[in-house]
């Protein structure tokens, strides 16, 4: 994570709900009060943080080579990549780890296609929780063809996983049988297992489905601007990120109706530490005040410009057809 404070209480409080017994969570860089909450969270036993030596591989890839040597990690029966804008919605049983896994006792690995979620019109960023105010999705139904990345759920098992990836778990040498799956129980093709990371034409959303929430705000998109991608040193987020996940053809709110839980969670852990109070709403301060200095530089006025003319072709179609 990286200047990131302002969504890390939801987050944490959503994965713990779930079921999850111990969350990693690496940062770098920061300028914000995350690693100021991390650090809280660490002492309550909420989450073990720890600093990233970033590599030449860049932030994202390094926090994974790190955290193999992690004793949570090492120790834990399943492992999950996810980051702090991707929320899992279980449709299983209770809603939790546990339940989708003993719902599917045999496999080995199940891959959470994404489900993109828009920015839906919102400009400002609040307090309210991510998965509450942002329920306009990609359609669940893809088109002929269409591919969709994934998350991987797999059981630490070096008989047939090597190591942690972004999307999905290396594969041993000479690995044992694999039984991998989708949400639904779907099997994953014999070809994609070698490799894959995106998945098409279906994607066993009845069991599951990862959320993922790369743009939220508008000013929570140009605080992201400025701040960088995770996986690049010098990848950009230009117009071109804002289309591909800028998705709100269907209204979707699965993971809204049901996360009180969450929502229960953070509250409890604010009434706790008086310090992490502090730094959550310093985090938001924070956050608020950075688009505002956005808004305010060239790059920005640039993006914002050519955003409000995306709609201009249907506006000047309509007048000429009147």
């Amino acid at each position: 994570m990286k200047d990131e404070g302002a969504y890390i209480l939801d987050w944490v409080a959503h994965y713990r709900t779930l079921g999850a017994t111990d969350i990693v969570v690496f940062t770098n860089d920061v300028s914000d009060p995350t690693d100021h909450i991390l650090r809280r969270l660490n002492c309550m036993g909420e989450v073990h943080h720890r600093f990233n030596r970033v590599m030449r591989r860049g932030p994202h890839k390094s926090a994974l080579m790190w955290a193999e040597h992690e004793p949570a990690v090492r120790e834990a029966d399943w492992i999950l990549v996810v980051d702090v804008d991707e929320f899992l919605d279980i449709k299983v049983g209770d809603g939790t780890f546990q339940d989708l896994i003993a719902e599917h006792p045999e496999a080995d690995a199940i891959s959470f296609p994404w489900r993109i979620f828009g920015n839906a019109g919102v400009e400002k960023i609040t307090g309210e929780s991510v998965p509450r105010q942002f329920t306009k999705a990609q359609p669940a139904e893809g088109k002929p063809g269409e591919h969709r990345f994934f998350k991987t759920l797999f059981r630490n098992d070096k008989t047939k996983f090597n190591r942690m990836g972004v999307h999905r778990p290396f594969l041993a040498k000479n690995h044992a049988p694999i039984h991998w799956i989708l949400p639904d129980g779907t099997r994953v093709l014999e070809d994609d297992k070698g490799g894959a990371l995106h998945l098409r034409d279906h994607y066993g959303y009845e069991g599951a489905q990862l959320n993922h929430y790369a743009l939220r705000s508008l000013d929570a998109f140009l605080n992201k601007q400025r701040r960088g991608r995770a996986n690049h040193f010098k990848g950009t987020i230009e117009m071109g990120y804002w289309k591909k996940f800028d998705k709100n053809d269907e209204e979707d709110t699965s993971l809204a109706e049901k996360f009180f839980a969450a929502e229960a969670y953070r509250r409890r852990l604010l009434a706790q530490d008086e310090a992490l109070a502090r730094h959550h709403e310093a985090a938001l301060d924070w956050a608020q005040r950075m688009a505002r200095k956005a808004r305010r530089e060239q790059q920005c006025k640039t993006f914002l410009k050519a955003l409000a003319q995306l709609d201009a072709p249907a506006s000047e179609a309509a007048r000429d057809v009147a």
